[in-house]
C-alpha cells in the first residue's frame, strides 16, 4: 500500500464513451459537433487518463427509458423521422419543434439513444455505488422538453438521469454549466 495512512481513498470514476458518437452530423454550418466528444476522448487516451477510469460503452436507451420523461408520441416520432421522410412528416416536425437548430439528420434517434443511455447508465453507477464520479461528455442535452426539441437537444438526458438518481436519493443537486458566450 503506497497511500499515506490518512490519505483519502481514490475515487472510482466511470467514464461513458461510445466510439460511434463522433460519426453523427447535424449538418453543414451547424455549431453542434458530436465529433468533439471523440476529440475529448483522444485527449483522455493521449494523456493516459484512461488508466484511472472504468471506461464503459453505454447501452442505448430504450423507448421505455425515454418515456420516463418524454411523451410516447414524441419518442415514436424521433424514432420514425429521417432526412428521407421528413417532408411527409412536416406537420409532426412543427408539432415537436424539430427544425432550425434541431435539424433532422441520419441516425438521429440512435444518437439520442447513445447519449441518453450513457447518462442513465452513469446515474445507475452512482446509485449502485459502483462509481463515485460518472462522466458522459456526450450528454447534457438539457433543452429538450417533454414533447419538443429545443436548443440542439432532442432527448433530455439530464432529466432522465435525475429521475434515475431520485430512485435512490431524496434530493439531487443539478448544476448547469452550459457554455453560452
Amino acid at each position: 500500500n503506497t497511500r499515506a495512512p490518512h490519505a483519502p481513498k481514490p475515487s472510482k470514476v466511470t467514464y461513458y464513451y461510445d466510439p460511434d458518437i463522433g460519426d453523427f452530423y447535424y449538418g453543414q454550418g451547424h455549431p453542434m459537433k458530436p465529433h468533439r466528444v471523440r476529440l475529448a476522448h483522444c485527449l483522455v487516451t493521449r494523456y493516459d487518463l484512461w488508466r484511472h477510469l472504468d471506461i464503459v460503452r453505454p447501452r442505448p436507451a430504450r423507448k421505455c427509458d425515454l418515456v420516463a420523461f418524454h411523451s410516447p408520441d414524441y419518442v415514436d416520432f424521433l424514432r420514425a423521422v429521417s432526412p428521407g421522410n421528413q417532408e411527409e412528416l412536416s406537420a409532426a416536425l412543427k408539432q415537436f419543434s424539430v427544425a432550425g437548430d434541431c435539424p433532422i439528420f441520419d441516425r438521429m434517434y440512435q444518437y439520442c439513444q447513445i447519449y441518453a443511455g450513457a447518462s442513465i447508465g452513469a446515474a445507475m453507477q452512482l446509485n449502485y455505488g459502483r462509481a463515485d464520479i460518472a462522466i458522459n461528455w456526450s450528454g447534457g442535452m438539457h433543452h429538450a422538453k417533454k414533447a419538443e426539441a429545443s436548443g440542439f437537444c432532442y432527448i433530455n438526458d439530464i432529466v432522465l438521469a435525475v429521475l434515475e438518481l431520485l430512485k435512490v436519493h431524496t434530493r439531487v443537486l443539478y448544476v448547469d454549466i452550459d457554455v453560452h458566450h
